[in-house]
């Protein structure tokens, strides 16, 4: 495997179309929920993790700060990097990050068939799962206390 690595950029940082390719591909192509989906309201607000594997982005996700509350969305990995502990690095990454932001507390919402892999990173389980709007999916609120 090439040296992987991982970096946070800023959404117009030119990467930053094959993030959009790769959050298209896995979040909501397969669902035939969203036809096309780019920018949302949280992309210029938010930190963006990229992993890349030379100039072939490997993965993504975002880190919001809401006042101290932070949210980890858009958690994707491209299917040939599966299995290399990509997606654990980058959440692992955001708490280190979210740590100098002041942010005690990080969420998110987990498909159901993710919620073991959170459960190992330490979050645990918020009420109960809930259909989201875009994907049509049943997720599953999550949470981190990292103070």
């Amino acid at each position: 495997m090439d040296k992987i690595i991982y970096k946070y950029i800023d959404c117009r940082n030119k990467i930053f179309d094959q993030v959009i390719n790769l959050r298209y591909d896995i979040l909501f192509k397969p669902y035939s929920m969203v036809e096309k989906y780019e920018y949302d309201e949280l992309d210029e607000i938010s930190l963006h993790l990229v992993v890349l594997d030379k100039e072939k982005l490997a993965g993504y996700s975002r880190l919001t700060n809401f006042d101290g509350i932070g949210k980890i969305t858009n958690v994707v990995v491209d299917p040939e990097y599966i299995g290399r502990g990509i997606g654990s690095e980058m959440i692992k990454k955001h708490i280190a990050k979210a740590k100098g932001y002041s942010i005690n507390c990080i969420y998110l919402n987990s498909r159901q068939d993710t919620v073991n892999f959170y459960e190992k990173i330490g979050f645990q389980c918020d009420d109960e799962a809930s259909i989201s709007e875009r994907s049509g999916l049943l997720l599953q609120k999550m949470h981190i206390n990292i103070s």
